[in-house]
């Protein structure tokens, strides 16, 4: 078998049978890799043969180094090994032109070059502009005193009155040998301090000064840059905001300015958006989707584990909750299926549906984990179903293809060898769905929809027509989609908890900040993780309180976790299985649950369950305030946990802060995430405020050193307004 995946597998880890660059451009070698199970392969291309470079094989990878191209061209390679090769591959090596000022000046548009046109549109709340082959004529109008100009110095400039607050400087164009472009690069300098949004981001809320591979990526623990959430859209201080209307990768760097790239498309657009951050936000969203208002029971408390399997282990919790006292109203359960089908309960349940109803009289909620996948063969206990499952798939057209017709399978990391359904064909989603209509049936009200970030290559197409070069991003909202209308057509008020998504997140909530370790540094990344996902449009986020990997937090983290959760938009504890990736202290049958009574058990730490238990039941006062509060989100685009720059944009410290936020309009929260911290600074904008737990009033504007025990949270309510 040879294999072969043009533009590779993850951007943080070279999979050594990718192309690279994946978009050659001119005066550039291109390194062709491939995985030959046996044999030397070479390369052939345009009727020449390659032999791999020297000592280049690593474990069945071969190399192969074709020469900078002078000038743009097309070709076409392959792999060939004895009577085996591969599928033709077809790139395009592209030349750059770098554009600092148009040729030519129209009404509503400039001339790039000989061929491009870029055309603008003006509307009250931003500017869109499309890159296009013929000009087209339309108004600069903006309501005063913002202004368009095109052309002097750059391509155009956006003034705020006397005062310029963007410029494009440049714009670089990849083009083919017919002198199309297939690739943009647009620079803009502007006037701003802070850039934010790109998505959920754990590395930094600020992204001035850093940026974004464009890409939705799986990256098991301690993320660093990578999300799994990527948003092409930004917020400034300078009253303009950005967002691009693609699928593709859109790569941002803020160093000596604001750079963004990606692949052209047709009918493609940038939008600049207008005014304060809250107002460019609320564009975006009108731009990609009405917000979705989760059911009133998901702002609870919400237990899970990957370790609960039986029956006995959900009647354990019901039971504990009980004689703790700790109001709770989801359950997750990750671990039900038969772990071939994920439709199918295992046989480890004696009778799923008095299950559900026990779960469901205890005033619980229950939300089952989910998967995109038909599993490999190889990996099932049971084959048989699956087997059906693979051919009746395959055989009606229902899965993900390849160009030349071929089934695309995984090709390497997380369920290597399975196929993906196509949630853009109907019948392929009656089919999916059929098979979990039981589970709707039987009372569950929701699915954890996690992964989704399992599909690579340009070769591909959906059946809507959405090509290889769009589908990766786009892939995890059709699948998150598909599900919310299933559960909507069938009138049951549920919700989805999702890992991966892309433009338009807000429309299918709720959504969690995926997998880290139980360690200090990741309880920081999860805080900026929730913040920057509400200055990325997605309304309603959590996060896994302590931890979800590795060894067990240690109750300090675990109690300023909690604190932290009780004032988030999802307070949710869990737990990865009993023998994780991280876990290695202890053996497979050790109980890793993230539940207080279990922490409080293993660490020799009582006192875990009486202020663990606190919060929870501080979170069921809470509950009427943040419903309230989260239907005014849905109705308005903004998150319920929000950054301080969006209700104060002329506050220079609150603009710059990065570890506080907004619950609601009325609560401010400053969690505390250093080990052995007693307390920590607090900012407190304009206005008065009211510790939450002492009661003590402050007027704002103040900076204040704000002592906090684990029993409580820092805290502020504004008064007075």
């Amino acid at each position: 078998m040879i294999r072969h995946l043009p533009e590779g597998v993850v951007p943080f880890a070279d999979c050594g049978y990718g192309r690279t660059p994946a978009i050659p451009f001119t005066r550039q070698d291109v390194l062709l890799g491939c995985l030959c199970d046996s044999g030397v392969p070479t390369l052939e291309t345009e009727g020449i043969l390659l032999y791999p470079d020297p000592v280049s094989r690593e474990e069945y990878l071969w190399r192969f180094t074709l020469p900078a191209f002078s000038s743009a061209c097309s070709f076409r390679y392959r792999f060939v090994c004895g009577e085996e090769q591969t599928a033709w591959f077809s790139v395009d090596v592209l030349q750059k032109e770098t554009i600092s000022s148009p040729v030519e000046v129209g009404c509503g548009w400039v001339r790039l070059n000989d061929r491009t046109y870029l055309n603008f549109q003006c509307t009250d709340a931003c500017v869109t502009a499309a890159l296009d082959d013929h000009p087209e004529a339309c108004s600069l109008s903006l309501p005063e005193p913002w202004r368009l100009e095109l052309g002097g110095e750059g391509i155009w400039r956006l003034t705020f009155g006397q005062e310029t607050r963007a410029v494009c400087r440049e714009m670089t164009l990849g083009k083919c040998a017919d002198g199309t472009a297939l690739w943009q690069e647009t620079v803009i300098q502007g006037t701003h301090h802070h850039v934010w949004g790109t998505g959920e981001r754990f590395d930094s809320v600020d992204q001035e000064g850093r940026g974004s591979c464009g890409q939705v990526v799986e990256h098991f623990t301690q993320q660093g840059a990578w999300t799994y959430m990527p948003i092409p859209f930004l917020m400034t201080d300078a009253g303009f905001g950005y967002y691009r209307a693609t699928g593709c990768n859109v790569a941002m760097r803020f160093q000596d300015g604001i750079h963004i790239s990606s692949p052209v498309l047709p009918h493609q657009k940038d939008y600049w958006l207008l005014g304060q951050p809250k107002e460019q936000l609320r564009e975006y969203i009108r731009q990609t989707g009405q917000p979705v208002l989760p059911p009133e029971w998901t702002v609870g408390l919400w237990i899970s584990a990957n370790g609960w399997q039986n029956d006995r282990d959900v009647d354990e919790q019901l039971e504990a909750l009980q004689r703790y006292h700790c109001p709770a109203s989801v359950m997750v359960l990750e671990a039900w299926s038969d772990e071939n089908t994920f439709y199918r309960w295992s046989k480890a349940w004696k009778n799923p549906e008095a299950m559900v109803r026990r779960v469901r009289d205890a005033g619980l909620h229950l939300i089952l984990w989910q998967i995109p996948v038909i599993k490999a063969l190889k990996d099932c206990s049971d084959p048989e179903e699956v087997r059906r499952d693979r051919e009746t798939a395959v055989s009606e057209g229902w899965m993900i293809r390849h160009l030349d017709g071929t089934p695309y399978e995984i090709p390497e990391r997380w369920f290597e060898g399975g196929l993906l359904p196509d949630f853009t064909n109907p019948e392929a989603c009656r089919w999916w769905f059929s098979k979990r209509d039981h589970l709707l049936d039987a009372g569950v009200e929701g699915f954890k929809t996690d992964g989704g970030e399992f599909l690579y290559g340009s070769d591909i197409v959906l059946w809507d027509g959405t090509n290889g070069q769009e589908a990766h991003n786009a892939y995890p909202m059709q699948y998150l989609r598909a599900y919310q209308e299933w559960m909507t057509n069938r009138g049951v008020s549920a919700v989805i908890f999702s890992r991966a998504g892309y433009i338009g997140a807000q429309t299918v909530p709720i959504h969690w900040a995926g997998d880290q370790v139980s360690t200090w540094d990741e309880l920081g990344a999860q805080l900026r993780a929730g913040i920057s996902a509400g200055l990325s449009g997605i309304l309603f986020w959590g996060f896994d309180i302590g931890g979800f990997a590795g060894e067990l937090p240690e109750a300090e983290l675990y109690l300023r976790a909690t604190a932290f959760a009780c004032f988030c938009p999802v307070m949710q504890w869990h737990a990865e299985p009993r023998s994780g990736q991280f876990y290695a202290t202890h053996d497979q049958a050790f109980n890793n649950d993230r539940s207080p009574w279990n922490l409080a058990e293993k660490l020799h730490a009582p006192q875990i369950i009486d202020i663990a238990c606190a919060f929870a039941r501080l979170r069921e006062q809470l509950r009427p305030y943040l419903w309230s509060e989260a239907q005014f989100c849905a109705a308005h685009g903004r998150p319920l946990m929000a950054h301080l720059c969006l209700d104060y944009p002329e506050d220079a410290q609150a603009m710059a802060c990065e570890d506080e936020y907004m619950l609601g309009r009325s609560l401010l929260v400053a969690p505390i995430v250093e080990k052995g911290a007693e307390g920590r600074m607090v900012y407190l904008p304009k206005g008065t405020w009211r510790h939450y737990f002492s009661k003590e009033v402050v007027q704002g504007p103040a900076a204040r050193y704000v002592s906090c025990s684990v029993q409580e949270a820092l805290v502020y309510e504004k008064v007075g307004e």
